[in-house]
């Protein structure tokens, strides 16, 4: 599943984020081509409500669906549920605003489900340093040994994601969803993290085109 509905107002755009063109491309088709090379083999993208129709146009031949998003993240995620296949057992959340997410970081992350994992995500350790502002106005900086920034996909047993969007919580990840599953032992097993890429980079502002254009041409040879 693709989640491609955000409307893109941080970018400054007049479309929706998915689809502003980097080299030339609408961010959905690079984050699909790199799903469907993956070996992911059900491609559902959830696209913004009032471009469905044009996503669908830029997806064709690469996507088995395209279906609306919500008003929410995590309401688009459900929505992109619902239109899977029941045989589907494995569940692949990816970001199209990560749409440089390496092939091969995504394959990994999928086959890292297995046994008693019932999710994993790439994800990068955390190199800056962090401050934490406290309502009395004071830095406290915090300790960055074990900490990571979490990427897409997110790859989650469907019987899992299922039980965690059940009663229709928001959520800006799946996984922190299935986190308090495991935590109040709704669901047994284990998350891991698999290795991220400095590829899978989040493209919210402007900027971020620029750089994304340029490791886009880095990675190519």
């Amino acid at each position: 599943m693709v989640a491609a509905a955000g409307d893109g107002t941080r970018l400054g755009a007049d479309a929706p984020k998915a689809l502003i063109e980097l080299d030339g491309t609408p961010l959905v088709v690079h984050a699909v081509r790199r799903i469907r090379e993956a070996g992911v083999p059900v491609v559902v993208v959830v696209a913004h409500p009032d471009h469905v129709a044009a996503t669908r146009t830029h997806v064709e031949g690469m996507a088995d669906a395209v279906v609306p998003g919500g008003a929410t993240r995590s309401a688009s995620v459900r929505n992109g549920l619902r239109s899977l296949p029941d045989d589907v057992t494995v569940v692949v959340v990816h970001d199209a605003a990560r749409a440089l997410t390496p092939a091969a970081v995504i394959a990994a992350t999928v086959a890292a489900v297995t046994g008693d994992v019932v999710a994993a995500a790439p994800g990068l350790a955390v190199t800056d340093t962090l401050k934490r502002l406290t309502s009395s106005g004071t830095l406290q900086t915090v300790d960055r040994d074990g900490l990571v920034a979490i990427q897409t996909p997110q790859v989650i047993v469907r019987e899992v994601l299922d039980r965690a969007h059940e009663a229709a919580p928001d959520a800006s990840d799946d996984l922190g969803l299935v986190e308090e599953l495991i935590v109040d032992g709704a669901v047994a097993g284990r998350i891991v993290i698999t290795e991220g890429s400095p590829l899978a980079m989040k493209i919210t502002y402007e900027q971020d085109l620029h750089v994304a254009a340029a490791l886009l041409h880095m990675d190519t040879p």
